[in-house]
């Protein structure tokens, strides 16, 4: 909200009950507009080798994306933490599953299936079990990304109504190729995870797979 030096000035001696004199005391805040927003970190350089201190719109925006970057240090490391909790848990399935299924191993070997073919299958269930994981962590990822729009462009938003400038219009991007390639990857996790106990059950022998209890 911006209001006229005399309503200030008014305001200011209601709250101190005392006159102001301007000449004597100065001013608190003063709001540099410039022509062209390209002039602005300029003309803040200049202001402050004149000893002012001065805020502007960029240095918001600075601040936001250090923060952004903290986040992004302290979400990878959750994230590889996560990543490798995941490929373990994969791992176990994996192995459960084949162990429970030993004998329709058994009984696909001797119906004519080639190590290949059991290698291909379970693979693919682990791939599988990847991507799922993938398109559940996309998801809340995008909607995190979408909470954060709310709240940090509401802030911005704030920040450039006071001092000057634009208003922000977007606080978080998330690319198309980062959604392709985290699918992608967490389905290369779900296949690196799965290759050892799909791996045993191609070489599985189909009589002793049969006899198994």
């Amino acid at each position: 909200m911006y209001m006229t030096l005399e309503e200030v000035t008014a305001l200011n001696q209601w709250f101190t009950s005392r006159r102001i004199d301007r000449n004597r005391d100065g001013y608190p805040l003063a709001v540099v507009r410039v022509e062209s927003p390209a002039e602005v970190v300029k003309i803040a350089d200049i202001i402050r080798g004149l000893g002012y201190q001065t805020s502007t719109p960029a240095d918001y925006v600075q601040g936001v994306n250090s923060f952004f970057i903290v986040l992004q240090v302290v979400f990878g490391g959750v994230g590889a933490i996560a990543m490798l909790v995941a490929a373990i848990g994969i791992a176990n399935t994996m192995t459960m599953a084949i162990l429970e299924r030993t004998r329709e191993i058994g009984l696909m070997k001797a119906v004519g299936a080639t190590n290949r073919d059991v290698l291909a299958v379970f693979l693919g269930e682990a791939g599988g079990i990847g991507l799922i994981g993938g398109l559940g962590g996309v998801g809340l990822g995008w909607s995190a990304g979408q909470i954060i729009n709310v709240v940090g462009l509401a802030y911005l938003a704030g920040q450039t109504a006071v001092s000057g400038g634009p208003p922000p219009s977007v606080a978080v991007v998330t690319p198309s190729w980062l959604l392709v390639f985290a699918l992608a990857f967490a389905t290369l996790i779900g296949l690196v995870s799965g290759l050892y106990p799909a791996l045993r059950a191609a070489t599985l022998v189909p009589v002793a797979a049969l006899k198994y209890e």
